[in-house]
């Protein structure tokens, strides 16, 4: 099963399968059905690498995935997420019952962007509102929604079937077939299980922000790809010994190892933190991650650009697509936020460069 340490041929199989529909689904922008089923075949959307110490295991997974296909990477990340927060907050039952449904082969999502003037709310014991970025709706089971309730973000477990979808707001750069369209939950009655956890439980430290190393692990695939493609695309129009295109190489490949060597770091942080709750050098770690990741991402990016040249930017080249893709996935919610965060660890002292390298040579 790939969730026990996969080695790379495993991991090269997996990537080779997830982007078998990746150009046809970016087409069509429909759900990327026959990849999820190879996810499913390989056992991790029933149990995927949750636990802290396989923190590693599960980031190397979302990088293959990522290296796949960015918008399966960015659905199965979600389909993880949820799944960590049912573990995490669920009671008893529900986690008996939702690991049940994904050993079944349901998929579940977490939507938490209200729709701008028609938020997710509760009236009367039903549900009213929408939620944008709904990502995967049109394959997922169930989607985790945080709804403001008494002054707090409350998690509510609930099936997506029989939802209302716009699907005309959707027409992104790149990203298309993550399918991030618009839920109506209009006159949805609440389930008295449907609750998960308590008030803000959702943007509980540390899973809110340093769950953000699972994200950055579908970026360090994609980044790859990007490269994957360039080199290919150089060596079969025989230009890869040209000193000038080996220099691009060159600093691609110490680029998309540096997002690599990052996700270990950001994995050893999660395996050693003392206190999850509150640790500080965890969270500076992640944010520490989230700047490294996406400069390395957009130097790729630059130089797969002149490396392939204008090739590249005509369909059907396949980094036409890959280039889309991950410019418009790089973009996520507070990146000066973060920075910010990891610049504030260096001045008081609770993260150093090389800190870790040196706690293992003792």
């Amino acid at each position: 099963m790939l969730r026990d340490a996969p080695d790379e041929d495993k991991l090269s199989v997996l990537t080779a399968a997830v982007a078998a529909d990746a150009a046809s689904r970016d087409e069509d922008g429909a759900f990327p059905r026959r990849a999820f089923d190879e996810l499913t075949a390989c056992g991790v959307v029933a149990e995927p690498p949750l636990a802290a110490r396989e923190t590693r295991i599960l980031l190397q997974l979302l990088a293959a995935v990522g290296r796949g296909d960015l918008n399966v990477g960015r659905i199965f990340e979600g389909h993880v997420n949820a799944l960590l927060l049912i573990e995490l907050y669920g009671d008893d039952a529900q986690r008996a019952a939702y690991r049940r449904a994904a050993e079944d082969g349901a998929l579940f999502g977490v939507w938490n962007t209200d729709a701008p003037g028609d938020p997710l709310r509760i009236e009367d014991g039903r549900l009213q509102g929408k939620k944008n970025f709904a990502s995967g709706v049109d394959g997922l089971s169930y989607a985790i929604v945080t709804v403001a309730e008494q002054g707090r973000r409350q998690m509510i477990v609930a099936p997506t079937a029989g939802l209302r979808v716009d699907r005309s707001w959707w027409r992104p750069l790149g990203m298309r077939a993550s399918g991030s369209h618009i839920a109506d939950f209009t006159g949805l009655a609440i389930q008295p299980d449907w609750a998960l956890g308590k008030g803000d439980d959702y943007l509980a430290p540390p899973w809110f922000s340093a769950g953000a190393a699972r994200f950055l692990a579908v970026q360090v695939g994609g980044a790859h790809a990007v490269m994957d493609a360039a080199v290919e695309h150089l060596r079969r129009t025989k230009r890869a010994a040209d000193p000038h295109q080996a220099a691009r190489l060159a600093r691609m490949g110490t680029a998309v190892e540096t997002g690599y060597l990052w996700l270990g770091r950001m994995a050893d942080a999660w395996a050693t933190a003392r206190a999850p709750d509150d640790d500080a050098a965890l969270r500076a770690t992640v944010d520490g991650g989230r700047v490294a990741v996406e400069r390395a991402a957009l130097d790729v990016l630059e130089e797969a650009e002149r490396a392939v040249g204008a090739a590249g930017f005509i369909a059907p080249h396949r980094l036409e697509r890959l280039l889309r893709d991950l410019r418009t996935y790089l973009r996520q919610p507070n990146p000066d936020g973060a920075a910010g965060g990891f610049g504030a660890a260096i001045a008081s002292g609770e993260w150093e460069p090389g800190l870790a390298l040196r706690r293992r040579s003792r």
